[in-house]
């Protein structure tokens, strides 16, 4: 079901394309996120946001 309301699209953009992966355990962490959330590693990468559309 798509979303047409600007402001909750863009709520919803930024909640699954703006988070960090873990290299080590493809955890998903927050933006701000030094070390993984379950591994403790520092090897955090940016999930890469190619949009379709």
């Amino acid at each position: 079901m798509p979303v047409t309301d600007p402001w909750k699209r863009e709520i919803a953009r930024k909640s699954l394309l703006y988070v960090k992966i873990c290299r080590k355990c493809y955890a998903r962490n927050p933006m701000g996120a030094k070390k993984c959330r379950r591994c403790r590693s520092k090897r955090l990468r940016w999930k890469k946001r190619e949009l379709s559309g």
